[in-house]
């Protein structure tokens, strides 16, 4: 959720001018200069400025609000890679815009088709022009997919009569300690004329929708070890009651206890070794299969799915980590119910074991 929403659009953190994100209009821009000190924080990977706003979209006799994203082209192509999202046509280039895919089902537009934007711009200003589409774009969020066109930054500049003035910049953070690299920017930042934002802030539904996510995922985990915890405690028990017989010869001929527990014990470990493995080597074509054509979801479940902006898509991960990770907790689950038979075999009668 956070690589494909937050990651590779919207950023970690983001500086606005004062009052941007409570009311979006180009008069709360600030200048690109006022950032510049950000560029000489460790911290900060990459700073990428842009205009967001809104314009009536025409083409021919149809009409559509869309919203108008100015960003650097060359700066987000090094970032996020936004080149590799285009379908069709060409990347940004001179006076050419990218349409998104959605938009350009609804107008029934085609490569090197012109568009006409009427907006309002900086201070009030009028702001319309035309401009040819270059190449049609895939955001992988459907509702960017229906709204969105993008423009060079110097051209949304030149169209909202703002020169050097942005209204967002996306500030590159490290993902896995981005709050500690967003209190570092926040301090360094001049709070009374810009606001730095991070993103559970900007998308307060996201984050209510990953919590949900991870306590669903959490339970359904428990019910699963639950499910192997039990399996393996039978398998153990049954082990271990149907051969009292053989502990009891063993310990009666001399063979200490602690070395009839390690041979139980290390027999457990073995089964359980053998069954992991053989679990993730039936188990990874499968995940192979559906991380290369994954789930697509229908009907409401899509629809309640696109809401939150992501795709109706549910591919299967290969991260290598998440089989590391659980195979690891059945082992410890193993050794765990491997203490039944060290508890039997130790307080173990040999006369009573083999008068069974």
């Amino acid at each position: 959720m956070l690589d494909n929403i937050v990651g590779t659009y919207i950023g970690y953190v983001q500086i606005h001018g004062s009052g941007f994100w409570e009311e979006k209009t180009l008069d709360n821009s600030f200048s690109q200069d006022d950032i510049g000190y950000l560029k000489d924080l460790e911290e900060v990977t990459h700073i990428s400025p842009r205009i967001e706003s809104f314009a009536l979209a025409s083409f021919g006799s149809e009409s559509k609000p869309v919203a108008v994203l100015g960003l650097d082209a060359q700066k987000e192509q090094q970032q996020i890679g936004l080149a590799n999202k285009v379908v069709e046509g060409k990347y940004l280039n001179g006076d050419g815009v990218l349409v998104a895919i959605g938009l350009r089902d609804v107008l029934q537009l085609k490569i090197s088709d012109t568009l006409v934007f009427l907006s309002q711009g900086y201070q009030g200003s009028m702001a319309s022009g035309a401009y040819p589409i270059a190449g049609f774009i895939d955001l992988s969020t459907p509702e960017l997919n229906k709204r969105t066109v993008i423009m060079n930054l110097d051209k949304a500049q030149e169209f909202y009569g703002m020169p050097n003035l942005v209204t967002t910049a996306v500030i590159g953070v490290d993902g896995n300690n981005w709050e500690r690299d967003y209190k570092s920017v926040l301090a360094q930042t001049d709070t009374n004329t810009l606001e730095v934002m991070q993103w559970q802030q900007m998308l307060p539904e996201l984050k209510q929708l990953i919590t949900v996510d991870r306590a669903g995922g959490t339970f359904i985990l428990i019910i699963l070890y639950s499910i192997i915890a039990f399996s393996l405690f039978g398998t153990v028990l049954m082990l271990t009651e149907e051969r009292s017989f053989e502990y009891g010869v063993l310990i009666s001929i001399g063979m200490a206890k602690t070395k009839v527990i390690q041979v139980a014990v290390f027999e457990t470990l073995i089964l359980t070794v053998v069954g992991v493995i053989a679990g993730l080597i039936v188990a990874f074509p499968f995940v192979l299969y559906f991380n290369i054509n994954p789930i697509n979801l229908s009907g409401q479940m899509q629809e309640v799915v696109e809401r939150f902006g992501f795709e109706a898509l549910i591919p299967t991960s290969l991260d290598p980590s998440i089989a590391i990770t659980h195979s690891g907790i059945i082992f410890l689950l193993a050794l765990v119910v491997n203490l039944y038979a060290v508890f039997k075999i130790k307080s173990l009668n040999p006369v009573k074991a083999m008068r069974k």
